[in-house]
């Protein structure tokens, strides 16, 4: 992907995860409500399902989103940062407390240090994404040229 692609990304990353903490907490729950109905309708008959909770799926929310936000860091800072990774997981973690600082300003809503500590493992997360895909991608073009 292009630096123009990672940084539209990243624009609409941000947008999404802050209008999130902005939201009301019943909007906010109400929102939670119905990701966890609808998974737990998709997902009807796997065994082990009865675990998908809505705190299990607030917090698979913030992993999940936050990785994304790390995959995106990752293609924005490995052409020009030196140590790319930690700058990824710096700024995630940022974005993360900033996140939890914005929902003291809704009503409703609350902060927790455990939300930025889960935003930065996503973003770890999503930095590993990263590297894999691009290992596996240099093997592939190396298979290709053999």
């Amino acid at each position: 992907m292009t630096r123009k692609v990672y940084k539209g990304l990243l624009v609409l990353f941000l947008v999404f995860i802050w209008g999130h903490s902005l939201q009301s907490g019943a909007a906010s729950k109400g929102e939670s409500d119905y990701v966890l109905d609808v998974t737990l309708t998709v997902l009807d008959g796997v065994p082990g399902i009865g675990w998908l909770d809505f705190h299990t799926i607030r917090k698979l929310a913030h992993l999940t989103e936050f990785a994304a936000l790390g995959f995106v860091l990752s293609g924005l800072l490995r052409p020009v940062k030196q140590h790319w990774i930690r700058w990824a997981i710096a700024y995630g973690s940022l974005v993360g407390a900033i996140d939890e600082f914005l929902q003291l300003f809704s009503p409703g809503r609350s902060s927790q240090v455990s939300d930025v500590l889960l935003d930065t493992v996503g973003v770890a997360v999503g930095v590993v994404v990263f590297l894999i895909i691009g290992v596996i991608d240099v093997r592939l073009q190396t298979s290709d040229v053999s």
